[in-house]
């Protein structure tokens, strides 16, 4: 028997529209979770009275929310160059991670790095070291998940963590457009879909980070779909959108969204 899935949205989809109106928005767009994004100022997270007007609508909708995105610029970077620097933004993230457990959001989206100009050797080994000491920390009842980032050395390092850190220690989030600019199309999907714990799914060129809604671009949907169905997950989210003001009116975006999300992972 085939798969039913369920489909939600990250609120990165655009930052320029209050939290409360993408919520009504995705709802009548057919979804049924979303993914808090990494603007914590927008979806009011860390906030505790107003995030609670947040979960109130989240929960008058009849939405949940399946995962919170860390911050990854500076100031965030499990891998930065310098110690202190790696040190706040362990501190930030265990913040992140207690304030979700608080509200019974069971997963935690993070960017293992940021760039970085030295090799990819020594970004991997500071990664690596951070998330071990994130594992020794973190609150017992969190889903730490690590996502692919673009570019080779992005997708290299997301190889070597997975490598590193076994399925209970680390989940993986699988993003398709970070993927579609990285080498040959499914070079970590294909070697790690058994590890899915969420996805980030959108379409783009294979040139830039664009975010579109799946079909837009050029990433091949029936053969992701492919690893997709082999996997254990039943949950599917899509990031569509870049936080930046979309081009199209988001009820519109959103709507097509979820047309698509249903077309390309509904029954067969």
């Amino acid at each position: 028997m085939a798969k039913k899935y369920r489909f939600g949205i990250s609120t990165t989809v655009d930052h320029t529209v209050d939290i409360f109106t993408q919520l009504d928005i995705c709802a009548g767009s057919g979804f049924d979770f979303i993914s808090v994004s990494a603007r914590p100022e927008h979806s009011h997270f860390l906030d505790k009275e107003a995030f609670e007007k947040v979960l109130k609508r989240v929960n008058d909708l009849g939405l949940f929310i399946e995962s919170a995105h860390f911050p990854f610029w500076e100031g965030y970077d499990p891998a930065a160059a310098q110690k202190s620097d790696r040190e706040a933004a362990i501190d930030r993230l265990i913040e992140y991670m207690e304030f979700a457990l608080s509200y019974a959001v069971p997963t935690v989206i993070v960017h293992p790095h940021y760039y970085f100009s030295d090799s990819r050797e020594a970004c991997l080994e500071r990664a690596a070291e951070s998330i071990a000491e994130i594992l020794s920390l973190k609150p017992r009842n969190i889903r730490m998940v690590i996502e692919n980032l673009p570019t080779a050395k992005g997708s290299w390092i997301c190889e070597k963590l997975l490598e590193m850190f076994d399925d209970h220690q680390i989940g993986f989030c699988f993003d398709s457009s970070h993927e579609n600019m990285s080498g040959e199309p499914f070079h970590l999907l294909s070697k790690f879909y058994h590890r899915l714990t969420t996805t980030h799914l959108s379409d783009n060129h294979g040139q830039s980070d664009e975010h579109l809604v799946p079909g837009d671009g050029t990433i091949d949907w029936k053969e992701l779909r492919r690893y997709i169905d082999k996997s254990a997950l039943s949950n599917i989210l899509f990031e569509v959108g870049t936080g930046e003001r979309l081009t199209e009116p988001l009820e519109q975006f959103v709507g097509r969204a979820g047309r698509k999300a249903a077309e390309l992972f509904g029954p067969i």
